[in-house]
């Protein structure tokens, strides 16, 4: 059962939003190889604006996570890509459902229709 999470907001620098997508996405076969990741989300909330979620089963894993590949390249990299430093939030997961994944969003990105960012709630 996954215990441990961590919620990073990252907000891009003007002009460069397309590059920090870039740097999500090709971070995820860095990600596959972690064993203690039980999930990785990489996601846009606006357009200038995404985050990624993981959790883990415990503390050792989210800190092997915290100090691996993906970590290191977006501090070196933050300077170029990001406006702010990210916020990162550790969090503990009470419940979960981890239904099965995708091997890629690009199988189903043809008959995705159009993001829409704004709230309906």
């Amino acid at each position: 059962m996954t215990t441990l999470g961590l919620y990073i907001h990252l907000e891009a620098l003007p002009g460069r939003e397309f590059e920090l997508e870039c740097f999500l996405r090709d971070a995820l076969p860095i990600v596959q190889q972690e064993m203690g990741t039980t999930v990785w989300f990489a996601c846009r909330i606006c357009p200038s604006t995404f985050a990624i979620f993981d959790a883990f089963a415990d503390e050792y894993a989210r800190r092997a996570h915290l100090e691996g590949k993906v970590a290191a390249a977006l501090i070196a990299r933050a300077p170029d890509l990001l406006a702010r430093p990210p916020i990162v939030e550790r969090m503990d997961i009470l419940a979960d459902k981890i239904p099965g994944s995708m091997t890629s969003k690009d199988e189903v990105e043809e008959d995705r229709p159009e993001a829409d960012y704004r709230s309906h709630i």
